[in-house]
């Protein structure tokens, strides 16, 4: 007869391996797939979802330059100043993964499906100001996004061992944008080069 204590060995060694045979994606040794090639791979996958992990992080953009007006005159004078910004979408995968492409659409529905928001990989925000410049300055329009960041895992199960293994997970993050995301345009005035 077995031993209790055997049986509970050989049960955690069991389990030990079934979980050491779930390999981290980003492996780069010899035999071992990339995050690229397990991404590449995933849209043709038996199974390939992302999976959030937590809270949406919602973070300000970067300021960008979107347009300018400058006043050469000794008075002061108004301008329309027509202003455009475009912000995007970028992730750690290093694939694209954008509303033109299968990743792109399986990352939509998870985000649809756990935050009860859409999803939108590129916005642009196009518009005019009034504005009053003073003499001899010039008045620098700056435009932000109020961004998304999701981080979560790629679960990818592939019908035949891929690398030796039948499942893959791929840990990262996408930052962007969902739709309805506020804008936030300044203008500054500075001294004009005339």
């Amino acid at each position: 007869m077995i031993s209790r204590s055997k049986v509970l060995a050989a049960l955690a060694m069991a389990v030990a391996a079934m979980f050491t045979a779930l390999p981290a994606a980003n492996a780069t040794h010899e035999g071992q797939p990339t995050t690229q090639e397990l991404m590449y791979r995933c849209v043709g996958a038996d199974y390939c979802q992302f999976k959030p992990n937590g809270a949406m992080e919602i973070f300000s953009g970067s300021r960008e330059l979107a347009g300018s007006g400058t006043n050469c005159t000794s008075s002061l004078m108004t301008r329309v100043i027509n202003y455009s910004a475009t912000t995007g979408t970028k992730n750690t995968f290093g694939v694209e993964i954008s509303g033109g492409v299968q990743l792109g659409k399986i990352f939509e529905a998870s985000i649809k499906a756990n935050y009860s928001r859409e999803w939108s990989f590129s916005e642009t925000k196009t518009d005019e100001i009034r504005q009053e410049i003073n003499p001899r300055k010039k008045v620098n329009i700056f435009a932000s996004k109020q961004k998304s960041r999701v981080n979560g895992t790629w679960e990818i199960h592939f019908g035949q061992r891929y690398y030796g293994h039948y499942y893959w997970y791929v840990n990262g993050s996408v930052d962007g944008q969902t739709k309805g995301q506020a804008w936030d345009i300044r203008a500054e005035e500075v001294n004009a080069v005339c």
